[in-house]
């Protein structure tokens, strides 16, 4: 019986420890120092336990480049390039999206609350912080770094984007029609 208590013991530490090791942080802000491995940025947490100076290891994560959507290299990253970074507990990166200067005004993330209507061909959702009503119309790019190019329909809650757009109206919500969306995160 002790067998078995401790068994179930050490499978719940596991758990938990497995569990606690899936909780995903995020940094944004500007490379401080990298290595083929390490990367060392400095900045502001986006998420509540995340970091104002981390150093994260690269390893197999996706890099991509907020610009133009698209994966990139480690040599395409140079210090003092800003960086957005998210990481695991043991601080093994999990995404890096470059290029992501919130300076631009035409440039901003938001994500996808529940509120989504889907027509024909194009979707309307409200961001879930409700400061914008945002409508995909059939001219509006939609990437997904990992999968290529999307369509309307594959919007989903809880997806996050950059979006670029050329005019926002004053209202509440504002109005936007954005010429392109990245997902940067969908998990």
């Amino acid at each position: 019986m002790q067998k078995l208590i401790c068994t179930l013991f050490l499978l719940a530490c596991l758990i938990t420890t497995t569990a606690a090791q899936s909780e995903i942080n995020e940094t944004i802000g500007e490379i401080a120092a990298l290595t083929a491995t390490h990367l060392h940025i400095t900045g502001d947490p986006v998420t509540p336990a995340g970091h104002h100076d981390i150093a994260v290891v690269i390893g197999d994560a996706p890099i991509y480049d907020l610009r133009t959507g698209f994966p990139v290299c480690v040599s395409f990253m140079v210090e003092g390039m800003s960086a957005r970074v998210a990481y695991d507990n043991a601080k093994n990166a999990v995404a890096i999206w470059l290029n992501c200067d919130y300076e631009d005004s035409a440039v901003f993330t938001v994500v996808v609350s529940g509120n989504i209507r889907y027509e024909y061909d194009h979707c309307t959702f409200l961001s879930a912080d409700g400061k914008y009503r945002v409508t995909l119309s059939p001219e509006t790019v939609i990437i997904d770094p990992y999968y290529g190019e999307l369509s309307h329909a594959d919007i989903l809650p809880g997806q996050e984007f950059f979006v670029w757009v050329d005019m926002i109206t004053a209202s509440h919500p504002s109005l936007v029609y954005p010429d392109k969306v990245v997902v940067i995160r969908d998990w």
